[in-house]
């Protein structure tokens, strides 16, 4: 059992990790699912448990807070976002008026560069989607010299829930936090290497909501794909448009 510490620098909440960090760095560099059971704290000695079945556990004393499993990652993509495009609509990226969480570790604009992933994801018109540049910093850089995989599997968290949140009623009252996170990785990603993201919304069930994610290269190669569901809870991120000053339909 090996112990792990996240740091801060990867908190999604003030003071909790990031899901996509944490399912990225239960899953490593294989196609997976994780499950969060818990809030993951930062700054605190937690451990990972390899089991038997190819699960890997982070556990806080006696408690599973999250886990992560080999898993098939199927989801219908809908063509690549130009990186012009992808340029324009992070221009538009509602959170540089509004972010009720400033210092996210992936969206938040109080992130300074080189310290969180600054993926600014905005709607791209008549696309159903939204996308954003994203071009991976050194420091983000893996043991074979690409990016990590908790960096990859955090790139695609935000943008994917901000897709639900553009296609969100004005005054919707719910508030959702990641149930399970899926990742494909397709091929390294480069550091340095321009990249865009992209967020659209799959569909729903009950207090359930699916939306997908992708990294391509600039010129549309597909590097990795996602799939998030979303639990609606008595916390979490709010979905409602006017929460985060989007108004009406985009």
């Amino acid at each position: 059992m090996a112990s792990v510490v996240i740091e801060p620098r990867f908190q999604g909440f003030q003071d909790i990790a990031l899901g996509g960090y944490v399912g990225g760095l239960l899953a490593g560099g294989r196609t997976a699912e994780a499950k969060f059971l818990r809030p993951v704290p930062v700054g605190r000695a937690l451990h990972l448990e390899e089991r038997a079945d190819g699960t890997t556990v982070l556990l806080d004393g006696e408690n599973a807070l999250a886990l992560a499993r080999p898993a098939d990652v199927d989801l219908e993509m809908p063509a690549p976002v130009a990186a012009e495009d992808a340029a324009a609509a992070a221009r538009s990226y509602s959170g540089f008026l509004r972010h009720l969480i400033p210092g996210c570790f992936v969206c938040g604009p109080e992130r300074r560069e080189g310290d969180g992933l600054r993926i600014f994801s905005g709607f791209v018109p008549d696309r159903d989607l939204v996308a954003a540049p994203w071009i991976p910093d050194a420091s983000l850089t893996g043991p074979d010299g690409c990016v990590a995989p908790e960096f990859v599997w955090s790139a695609v968290d935000c943008p994917s829930i901000w897709s639900l949140i553009h296609r969100a009623p004005p005054d919707s009252p719910e508030r959702v936090v990641t149930a399970r996170l899926a990742l494909r990785p397709v091929a390294p990603i480069r550091v340095g290497e321009p990249c865009v993201v992209t967020g659209w919304a799959v569909g729903g069930d009950g207090r359930f909501h699916v939306a997908g994610a992708a990294v391509h290269s600039a010129e549309g190669r597909l590097l990795a794909a996602a799939r998030h569901t979303l639990a609606s809870t008595d916390w979490g991120v709010p979905l409602s448009r006017d929460a985060w000053g989007l108004g009406g339909p985009p």
